[in-house]
């Protein structure tokens, strides 16, 4: 059974790239990876930071609640974990807000070694933005990844390359998936691509697996490899 994870632990992240937790702790320690823990109930402070007329920085709240999730730390903290083994923690590092930190007056968060995790949207990030992804064998997990400009793209465990035309027609063809409509014609697909070829196997010639990342239905229809 395959369960769609939200976030791994670091034995995992070493199984998956096969590297060593020296290697880890190097990414993490200089901000190339981003850590994070597991809370509950803690009460936080989400807010802004704001630049004060003599150049300081003023924290400016707009939540303060009980909360339950995964919080990420900062670079130093990380560094101070693997040295001391464990470590008090009152601020981190969000997606949600400038800062996120515990809230006057409420116990630090103690943090273990153990207790690190890495979310599967930066375990992704990563990968795609280093082209690394050590073990991970061809169709071993059901995935669909990009970079931002489609020019990079992970499915189902194969690794592509693309061209800009490529690229163009997966990103058409992801769109229609995302709207419920995965098959679409491939000559109107190419056209719209700017691509001088209408046959999707001339056009992505050069990526041997191809069909892996696209499906045919034989009658000029195609679709991205995904569920």
């Amino acid at each position: 059974m395959h369960i769609d994870k939200l976030y791994f632990t670091l034995p995992e992240i070493l199984k998956r790239w096969s590297i060593t937790e020296d290697d880890l702790i190097y990414l993490a320690e200089n901000d190339t990876l981003r850590l994070s823990v597991r809370v509950f109930g803690v009460p936080i402070e989400f807010g802004d930071c704001e630049v004060t007329p003599d150049g300081g920085q003023a924290r400016v709240p707009w939540e303060r609640t009980s909360y339950d999730g995964l919080l990420d730390l900062h670079a130093q903290d990380v560094f101070q974990l693997f040295r001391c083994g464990e470590i008090h923690v009152r601020a981190f590092r969000t997606a949600r807000a400038d800062y996120a930190a515990v809230q006057d007056g409420a116990e630090p968060v103690l943090v273990l070694i153990g207790d690190l995790l890495l979310r599967r949207d930066e375990r992704d990030r990563f990968e795609i933005q280093s082209g690394f992804s050590g073990r991970t064998k061809a169709g071993d997990e059901n995935t669909f990844i990009v970079s931002a400009d489609y020019q990079e793209v992970r499915c189902n465990g194969y690794r592509f390359k693309l061209g800009p035309i490529q690229a163009e027609v997966v990103r058409a063809l992801h769109s229609a998936a995302q709207v419920g409509e995965p098959w679409q014609n491939g000559k109107a697909i190419l056209s719209m691509a700017g691509s001088k070829s209408l046959r999707m196997a001339d056009v992505f010639k050069s990526k041997k697996n191809w069909r892996q990342l696209i499906c045919s239905d034989r009658k000029g229809g195609y679709r991205l490899n995904v569920d």
